[in-house]
């Protein structure tokens, strides 16, 4: 019988994969679709995302299915584990056309799929490792199933030139500088919440911030 540890991370993964899914229904409604150029220009950033980052250790980088991403995109999710603090945790970086890749958020797609929001997306800033700050959207969401109810959160913010944001209108945000960086790259850290009390120690807002560091490096000039 699966583990209660497996079992979670399996619904991880699932969440991940519904977030790029759902950008296949944005790009059927809106007809952006402009060919692979974008996609395969782009840097598989989460596959070089091959060192531990503090205490969290990354498993094998998996690529999302190309049917569950819409054209002219790709994705890749990667679990980390923090065996110190029995915590885990699901990356997936998208990458793309800009007018697809900052379109779709997990608000959408996750209410569209049986989730529940438990609270309105808020702006989250975290320090990086280093100096300076990153700034992430989150968000709690809740499904119930046969097996009882699952809580996850979720932090997303875009980047095209190695530095992530989070701005109010993304679309907009990065159409201005869409001639000069063409690819447009979306992160997703998703992890279970529960009775923790994370206020105080949080060590999925290190694994974030941490990410964005080691990821933008791939991309800063």
């Amino acid at each position: 019988m699966p583990s209660e540890f497996g079992m979670k991370t399996a619904h991880l993964v699932g969440a991940v994969v519904l977030l790029a899914a759902g950008g296949v229904v944005h790009g059927m409604w809106t007809h952006r679709w402009s060919g692979d150029v974008a996609r395969d220009a782009g840097v598989d950033l989460l596959a070089k995302a091959d060192a531990p980052l503090g205490d969290w250790q990354p498993g094998p980088a998996t690529a999302v299915d190309e049917r569950n991403t819409p054209k002219g995109a790709r994705a890749t999710s990667r679990q980390f584990v923090n065996g110190k603090a029995n915590k885990r945790a699901v990356a997936s970086v998208t990458c793309g056309v800009p007018g697809v890749v900052a379109a779709h958020t997990p608000d959408v797609c996750f209410l569209g799929s049986g989730y529940k929001l438990k609270n309105p997306p808020s702006k989250q800033t975290l320090p990086l490792p280093g100096g300076g700050n990153v700034e992430f959207y989150v968000a709690d969401f809740e499904k119930t199933t046969a097996t009882g109810t699952e809580a996850v959160r979720c932090r997303w913010a875009w980047t095209a030139d190695g530095t992530w944001h989070a701005p109010d209108y993304p679309r907009l945000f990065f159409a201005r500088s869409q001639v000069n960086l063409p690819v447009l790259y979306k992160l997703y850290v998703v992890h279970p919440i529960g009775d923790d009390d994370l206020t105080k120690n949080d060590p999925y807002r290190t694994l974030a911030a941490d990410l964005a560091a080691t990821l933008g490096r791939h991309l800063s000039p």
